[in-house]
Formats: C-alpha cells, structure tokens, sequence
C-alpha cells in the first residue's frame, strides 16, 4: 500500500492520514475526539440568543450573566434556577 505525499499513517489503523497522529475515523472513536463532539453537541444545544432571551428580564443580567452561569442567554435560561424577575408591588 503506497502512502500519498504528505501522509503518514494512522497509529491506530495504518490507514494514510494527513493528521498528526489519527485518522478522522479513529479520533472520533478516541476519548479526546468523543470530549471535542460533546463540548461540540453542548455548544450547538446552548447558542446565545439575540438580547439574552429570557435573561434579560433578570435582575442578575446586565449585557451577560453577571453570576456567570455559562447558560445564561443562551436557548436553556429558562431552566436557571437562580432567576430572579425584578417585580414591584404596588
């Protein structure tokens, strides 16, 4: 089996790869690759809306989330426990 330019094998499968040391195949199989498509899953699951969605009409918002919860305006607000509605009676 002849190896491309610039390839080198795989460590994993011998298979010819362009990356440093796996193919796409078995990184993705690797604990490095399933951490790197979880964090991927978890970014797409909690993009930030325009405004801060449901936060901005929390007394703990201020352009971000000023407790620093890593949901904070993002699509899962509305699962933040420490919300807090700034509400006067009247």
């Amino acid at each position: 089996m002849a190896i491309p330019l610039n390839s080198r094998p795989c460590q994993s499968c011998g298979k010819a790869t362009t990356n440093a040391v796996l193919c796409g195949r078995c990184y993705r199989s690797s604990p490095a690759g399933k951490e790197e498509l979880r964090l991927e899953r978890l970014r797409q699951k909690l993009r930030p809306v325009d405004g801060g969605g449901l936060c901005s009409e929390c007394i703990h918002w201020h352009y971000r989330c000023t407790l620093g919860i890593p949901e904070g305006g993002t699509l899962m607000a509305h699962l933040c426990a420490v919300r807090e509605v700034d509400t006067l009676l009247e």
